[in-house]
């Protein structure tokens, strides 16, 4: 997508984020599985945006670490209560600039790792997260699971409708390139507000794949946070790795 970076989500999102994402009713038991992970170890969150689960998971006493390639995304965390709790880095999720440190969790939430749609930079996510690892430690991903039927379309749907707005979404996907790109247009009587998009998915089989390459070993996929077991039909996983 043309004028498309790593911070642009990020910076066009912000102001709305945790609006727009409040219906997502599984960060308790988020909270609860990447603390039992982490055994009282630090934690380092790729993609940490608003501080969603990182704040909760800091207010539990872990020492915890957000990178992402958003300014707009970390004062957001910051002026939270409990923002001041996480050590913020600005920088690339693929390649987390945190120096030497280690964690007994790296863990990547709710499709953020496809938000890296350059060719190898979800290998090098994963690479990168490996090195970080502390002996025993875990690196966890939650995902969506692409419909392998899926045949690509464009899309034109109405988000929302009220007295003062309304917000189209506009969607292109690619399956060939396992792509989509997209647009919420938000209307409103002070103007329109363009919010862009763009993911590349992997299947579970590829970022296993990515894994490997890693070397790292699958330990655990269950279909959600809870831990409730996975089948091929599962709409979305939550795999666990560890070096192998």
């Amino acid at each position: 997508m043309d004028g498309y970076d790593a911070s642009t989500y990020g910076e066009r999102f912000a102001d709305v984020y945790d609006d727009w994402y409040a219906f997502r009713d599984d960060t308790p038991a988020c909270v609860e599985a990447i603390a039992a992970l982490a055994g009282g170890g630090e934690v380092l969150e790729l993609g940490v945006g608003t501080g969603r689960l990182a704040i909760p998971l800091a207010a539990r006493g872990l020492a915890v670490t957000g990178v992402d390639t958003s300014p707009a995304m970390l004062e957001r965390l910051a002026a939270k209560p409990g923002g001041d709790a996480v050590t913020a880095v600005l920088g690339d999720m693929a390649d987390p600039p945190v120096g030497d440190a280690t964690f007994a969790v790296v863990f990547v939430a709710y499709n953020t790792l496809f938000n890296l749609v350059g060719d190898g930079d979800q290998q090098r996510c994963l690479a990168n997260a490996a090195a970080r690892l502390a002996p025993g430690g875990s690196l966890v991903i939650e995902a969506f699971v692409p419909d392998p039927d899926h045949a690509g379309n464009d899309g034109l749907t109405v988000r929302e409708i009220t007295a003062d707005q309304v917000v189209l979404s506009i969607s292109r996907s690619d399956p060939a390139r396992q792509e989509v790109l997209g647009q919420f247009v938000d209307i409103t009587e002070a103007g329109i507000t363009l919010r862009p998009w763009h993911v590349r998915w992997s299947t579970p089989e590829q970022l296993d794949a990515m894994a490997t390459a890693a070397g790292l070993a699958l330990q655990r996929r269950a279909a959600d946070w809870t831990g409730t077991p996975w089948t091929d039909d599962a709409p979305t996983h939550v795999s666990t790795y560890r070096h192998a």
